[in-house]
């Protein structure tokens, strides 16, 4: 079980950037706001990182060095993603 519980916290760590994901597509169909698809799939790209992460996790087991690339992986994805998120947003307020 030990081995279960960082992934499986990780996995639903992953469940708020889905839910903002559905939020931002569905505001941006009732607002009409052509921007915004594009910014809920970002957010979907980080959920499935950071559930990327969880099954790479998984995969690791006890290896410290998979664990460490697994989690760099993960920290580099979901921060690159951030910032494309970031830059996006910027750019869409802009116009």
């Amino acid at each position: 079980m030990d081995g279960l519980l960082v992934p499986l916290i990780l996995a639903a760590s992953s469940l708020p950037a889905f839910l903002a994901a559905a939020l931002i597509a569905r505001g941006a169909r009732r607002a009409g706001q052509p921007g915004a698809p594009a910014l809920a799939r970002l957010m979907l790209m980080v959920g499935i990182a950071i559930l990327a992460g969880a099954a790479g996790l998984l995969w690791a087991g006890d290896n410290d060095t998979r664990r460490l690339a697994v989690i760099v992986a993960m920290v580099l994805a979901v921060n690159g993603l951030g910032v494309v998120l970031l830059v996006r947003l910027a750019r869409s307020r802009r116009r």
